[in-house]
């Protein structure tokens, strides 16, 4: 997130018949279900979206429906994103966390898996000061998971270590040039050892965290 002053004068008009669209995504195959939203505040389309979904028991999205210059409906992303399409920067991938912890919340709550609908558990990579992988499960008793627990290859593991010290022994909080690229090749490497058992989010990406 980036905060800046503004000045509270420059708007020259301003509305208030938002229209909400409240996406619902029930199964394995995250079927889709939307529901339009007026008369509401963003609170009020928080509070449905809430109860449409059963308390988090379903992945849920929020969007506000607008139309373009040219007069063409559109959307534009309040909370989460349309989750059957695959993310493709940093903002997306947060959007996609967004809608992945809070489903995940509350299964922890309810004391069942921590999977996602079609049955994937969610591996961060992101580096830290650690000795070990950098492997992270939200809401689990073991929250920093170690390659062995996972099965991975002990090759995998020694190049994830690397590449976390890597991080660790930056100067000026800048790692060297290609250490991102090899990130993403690491994740790659994940996916494929992790098939079938879970979804690797990469939250080291630039701007994963809105900084």
């Amino acid at each position: 997130m980036h905060g800046a002053p503004s000045d509270h004068r420059d708007s020259t008009w301003e509305r208030d018949d938002a229209r909400y669209r409240v996406w619902i995504f029930a199964g394995p195959d995250n079927a889709v279900t939307t529901f339009d939203l007026t008369d509401a505040t963003v609170e009020d389309a928080l509070e449905a979206a809430h109860a449409m979904s059963r308390g988090d028991e379903l992945l849920w999205s929020l969007a506000l429906v607008e139309r373009d210059e040219r007069g063409l409906p559109g959307l534009l992303w309040l909370s989460g994103m349309d989750y059957n399409d695959a993310p493709g920067s940093a903002r997306e991938w947060r959007r996609r966390r967004q809608m992945q912890d809070r489903y995940l919340r509350s299964r922890s709550t309810r004391g069942v898996p921590l999977v996602l609908p079609n049955g994937l558990r969610v591996i961060r990579v992101f580096p830290e000061w650690i000795d070990g992988e950098p492997l992270w499960e939200n809401f689990s008793d073991d929250y920093h998971l170690s390659g062995a627990a996972l099965g991975l290859s002990p090759e995998l593991s020694a190049d994830l270590r690397d590449w976390n010290a890597r991080w660790s022994m930056r100067t000026k909080d800048a790692v060297d040039d290609g250490w991102e690229d090899e990130g993403l090749a690491l994740v790659a490497r994940l996916r494929i050892e992790l098939d079938g058992v879970a979804e690797v989010r990469p939250e080291f990406l630039t701007d994963f965290a809105g900084s």
